[in-house]
């Protein structure tokens, strides 16, 4: 088991960032202001270990997780544009939050940069456009397999659990329990199934897992509104703290661990501090969007001090727990 029993911050950049050097940056960004437990795309893996070494850290003193998404999850899909349909208005390139599509200088036609779509939809929700539809793929699933086979073995596997097909998620998940013997965390969104069906399932999955590892943790991510921490408000961070508390009952029974992810932001450490009891195992917080916001296009001082506010406060409030 790799994580350590006193992990409190995650940092989620995986699949809502798919541009390598971005990532990279900002997460030893957050490195150097504490944060040892990463989230990444699978693909983005081996160059953030060569950069741990180049900027002095030691790779083994941080929980380093890849992300995969089980077949049909938003988190593993991908836009596409038809350059028949597509009239080269441009609106979906300058509305797309990764900078993931370009517009040829010539014929006006956008297309995706597959590398950096995160599959967030926005391009579809602003321009409502016919051109723009989505490619459901086992994309990191199969490179982990890739990662696995070139030696490259991460600490964590985060898989993306959130469609409503029971059997998918269980098959996907038997595939990725074939090439993995690390630790685990399910992120599921609480709108998929009613909270009993929820726990029957990761009850399974649970057992799965156990069968499978028997030095290995397996942990719960309460994903809230997903790619939503932007927002910076209590309503985005909501969710996800009330299904945390759905699955309270469920993590004490089975000694699983819970983290907080989807729309968590600056509001979170608060407010998840009102909802979990003395003496409950205060779930970890895993931020994404807001994290990547907060310190986005400042001067690296700047930046630093944005990070370093936003893990303290994270650390401070659970140490009240």
């Amino acid at each position: 088991m790799k994580l350590k029993s006193d992990e409190k911050f995650k940092l989620i950049l995986g699949l809502g960032n798919k541009d390598t050097k971005s990532a990279i940056d900002t997460a030893l960004l957050y490195a150097k202001a504490g944060v040892r437990f990463f989230d990444f795309a699978p693909e983005i893996y081996p160059d953030f270990i060569k950069a741990l070494k180049k900027t002095g850290f030691q790779a083994s003193d941080f929980t380093l997780c890849v992300s995969a998404a089980v077949l049909g999850d938003i988190h593993g899909r991908k836009a596409k544009i038809s350059d028949v349909v597509c009239s080269g208005c441009g609106l979906c390139a300058k509305n797309c939050p990764q900078n993931a599509i370009n517009q040829d200088k010539k014929t006006k036609k956008s297309a995706i940069e597959l590398k950096k779509c995160i599959g967030c939809g926005q391009c579809k929700k602003i321009t409502g456009c016919y051109a723009i539809s989505f490619d459901y793929a086992n994309f990191e699933i199969n490179t982990l397999k890739q990662l696995i086979n070139q030696g490259y073995v991460p600490d964590m596997v985060e898989f993306h659990a959130s469609i409503p097909d029971k059997k998918q998620i269980i098959a996907d998940f038997k595939d990725i329990l074939t090439i993995f013997k690390g630790d685990i965390s399910v992120c599921i969104n609480r709108r998929l199934f009613l909270i009993e069906e929820t726990i029957e399932l990761l009850v399974e999955m649970k057992n799965l897992f156990k069968a499978a590892n028997y030095d290995a943790e397996f942990l719960v991510q309460a994903d809230g509104a997903s790619m939503n921490g932007g927002a910076s408000d209590e309503n985005s961070t909501l969710d996800c703290i009330l299904f945390a508390e759905e699955l309270l009952e469920f993590s004490k029974t089975f000694g699983v661990r819970l983290i907080l992810s989807g729309g968590t932001n600056i509001n979170t450490p608060d407010m998840a501090l009102n909802h979990f009891a003395d003496g409950d195992d205060f779930p970890i917080i895993a931020y994404g969007t807001y994290a990547r916001k907060i310190v986005s296009n400042l001067p690296q001082k700047e930046a630093y001090a944005a990070a370093k506010n936003l893990y303290e406060k994270t650390v401070s409030v659970q140490g009240i727990c």
